[in-house]
């Protein structure tokens, strides 16, 4: 029988076409971008993780750390994962990040641009009794002055509200008023005593900072609250539809008014902390049926009497507005230790009388 002949290909085109096979089977290089990273900053306690996509045209990423203009960076840490942690960062400071990526090739190495700054701001941990204890410090020796607080340009902070302690101006200016006085006649005498939102910003500047001239936290009133729950600090609430009060919810009002809780009485009546004219001191709320002589009253004007004889000499009522229990919207601090507020003292769960009882134990005017 004839058999048949065999014909083999040429061992290089054999070869030859295996590499085209191969290849066809290999994903393409992804195209080289010079678009900087997206990086996400999570921040808990005092330990920062900073995390990017990881993309596929790069083969690594660079970490900086630079000044709050991007500037003078120094390089942290050079990696091919896709986040970065750092521990152990020092409360009080602020901290600024750039990251960028890279792509190794044998012919160079080429660099997308920085990413975003990322700003760190490590706050003071406190506690709601330390805040109300702050608060309590220029209560009944600080008149009320339209703009107190504020700067020059009337754009944010002034100097004393990014100092650390009372004015000793404020005092001053207080003892040389009487009953009569008129905050119409001082407005914008900002170095003698202090607005709503001027107080507040004070406060929150002294329970959060350690030293002088750091950014502040002067806003106009009708922000503060929704502002600093958008800084992560706690949860708001919209006006209307505030359900209970605790110590330390920071209260804000469309018309521009901002105060703090002291605490809530048991009928209903809230105890305050605000500067509105004529100065900074206790208040307290009518009852939510309308009861103008609360609890709240009659405690702030047992304390005010007690603790700040000269101030309730001159300006006994302690008394406000039912608008305080409708009109306001309602910052409640987180107060997990997670962020910047603790409450070991259990504050949320006591009454107005008792944590006036036991601040009044540790305050001394």
């Amino acid at each position: 029988m004839k058999q048949r002949k065999r014909h083999f290909l040429p061992n290089t085109i054999l070869l030859l076409l295996l590499l085209v096979f191969t290849a066809s089977l290999q994903p393409k290089a992804a195209s080289f971008s010079a678009k900087a990273p997206e990086p996400k900053i999570r921040f808990k306690e005092n330990d920062l993780v900073i995390s990017w996509k990881k993309r596929a045209d790069l083969t690594g990423y660079e970490l900086y750390k630079c000044n709050a203009r991007g500037k003078r960076l120094k390089l942290l840490k050079d990696t091919h994962a896709r986040k970065v942690r750092i521990n152990n960062l020092k409360s009080g400071r602020t901290y600024y990040y750039q990251i960028r990526g890279y792509r190794i090739t044998d012919e160079e190495t080429n660099y997308t641009e920085y990413s975003r700054l990322l700003k760190v701001q490590v706050y003071r941990k406190s506690t709601l009794k330390e805040l109300l204890l702050t608060a309590l410090q220029p209560v009944g020796s600080t008149m009320y002055v339209w703009g107190g607080g504020w700067n020059e340009a009337d754009t944010g902070a002034g100097p004393d509200a990014v100092t650390i302690g009372v004015s000793a101006q404020w005092k001053r200016f207080f003892e040389m008023q009487d009953s009569g006085y008129d905050y119409k006649t001082t407005r914008y005498q900002i170095r003698d005593g202090l607005d709503c939102s001027g107080f507040i910003g004070w406060c929150i500047y002294n329970v959060l900072e350690t030293e002088n001239g750091k950014p502040g936290y002067v806003m106009l009133a009708q922000q503060m609250a929704q502002n600093f729950a958008m800084r992560g600090w706690g949860t708001y609430t919209v006006a209307g539809h505030v359900k209970d009060y605790h110590a330390g919810d920071i209260m804000s009002t469309t018309s521009g008014h901002v105060w703090m809780v002291v605490g809530k009485c048991s009928d209903g009546s809230v105890v305050i902390l605000h500067a509105s004219p004529p100065g900074v001191q206790l208040a307290g709320t009518p009852t939510p049926s309308g009861k103008t002589n609360s609890k709240a009253v009659a405690l702030a004007e047992t304390y005010m009497k007690t603790y700040f004889p000269e101030w309730y000499g001159k300006f006994p009522d302690c008394a406000k507005g039912f608008s305080y229990l409708t009109d306001y919207s309602q910052m409640s601090w987180d107060i997990s230790g997670n962020v910047i507020m603790s409450d070991p003292d259990r504050y949320r769960s006591k009454s107005a009388n008792r944590i006036l009882k036991d601040l009044f134990a540790s305050f001394h005017p």
